[in-house]
């Protein structure tokens, strides 16, 4: 159903209520009774909801492909160490990921995220040894998670927007927030999705 799949694709994507209304305008109440299904989101805001999620307006309603298929034809992925992200022939030919609510693109591959190395780090909404499934291609948007390179070191981030209505980076994996100055990391792949346990084929 139609709400199942909106907080489905939500917790995939990593976002909370709060933030998915903020993208809206609008309050988390309203989006909590589109994901309880006591109310519904119009056609303009599925089409929104499909481009923050990176998914179809038909999938949303159907939960069906635009490909019409009843089978979902998304490959396994291959899967890359969170310490070897960015070097080159990282990715495993014989570890593979399943993506569960997303179609990654060709280059699109999985890590385990191991958690941050700050002491006074607090779990958050991604959970430490879930599976990522990141896309190199993928263009990042509003409230889109993303994983850089910072002085040699692979790390969390995500797009925040300020009180100037300013979108910037900053690190998901610190305690402090702290925006990330343009030229100081190097983009690796935006975040598609993320699973709390999945099996390595």
């Amino acid at each position: 159903m139609l709400n199942e799949r909106l907080k489905s694709l939500r917790l995939a994507k990593g976002l909370t209520l709060q933030q998915v209304g903020d993208f809206f305008g609008i309050s988390k109440v309203s989006i909590s009774s589109w994901e309880t299904g006591k109310s519904h989101p119009d056609h303009k805001k599925l089409e929104k909801l499909s481009e923050l999620f990176g998914t179809s307006v038909q999938y949303l309603i159907t939960g069906t492909n635009d490909d019409n298929s009843t089978n979902h034809k998304t490959p396994n992925i291959p899967f890359c160490d969170w310490d070897q992200i960015g070097n080159k022939s990282s990715t495993s030919s014989i570890r593979k990921i399943f993506p569960l609510h997303t179609k990654p693109g060709k280059n699109s591959f999985a890590t385990r995220y191991p958690a941050s190395k700050d002491i006074n780090w607090q779990v958050s909404y991604i959970p430490a040894g879930c599976i990522l499934i990141v896309d190199p291609d993928e263009v990042p948007g509003p409230l889109d998670t993303v994983i850089v390179k910072i002085e040699g070191s692979t790390a969390l981030a995500k797009f925040v927007q300020t009180p100037e209505n300013k979108k910037v980076l900053v690190r998901a994996d610190l305690v402090e927030i702290k925006e990330i100055p343009k030229n100081s990391f190097a983009l690796i792949g935006v975040v598609l999705e993320w699973q709390i346990s999945a099996k390595l084929k």
